[in-house]
């Protein structure tokens, strides 16, 4: 089953990407604030109501978010299991990992 599945990335350092980043999450002020550290950052959320799962990823100096939607939280726990795997973000990486979460049998 296809999901759709989309990445925003941003620097850290530059406050208009970071405001366009941070508006398309719900409730961002503690990942904002999270992200202020500049520290290395792996987290996920999920959006219960419309059943989306948010993976946000951060080197401390740019940060991106890869979601999913049309998902349940137990599908995104799959998914969250599978990125423990992975060597490298990127969209091609994540949407490798989600099929294989979601999809093995694909």
């Amino acid at each position: 089953m296809d999901r759709k599945i989309t990445a925003s990335h941003a620097k850290i350092d530059d406050a208009a990407q970071m405001a366009l980043f941070l508006e398309r999450i719900p409730n961002s002020g503690d990942l904002e604030a999270l992200l202020m550290e500049r520290k290395a950052v792996s987290t996920r959320n999920y959006d219960d109501d419309a059943m989306i799962a948010r993976f946000v990823r951060s080197n401390g100096t740019t940060v991106a978010c890869y979601t999913v939607e049309d998902v349940t939280i137990d599908e995104g726990e799959m998914i969250a299991a599978q990125c423990e795997l992975l060597d490298a973000w990127s969209l091609e990486d994540f949407s490798g990992a989600v099929h294989v979460a979601l999809d093995p049998e694909v």
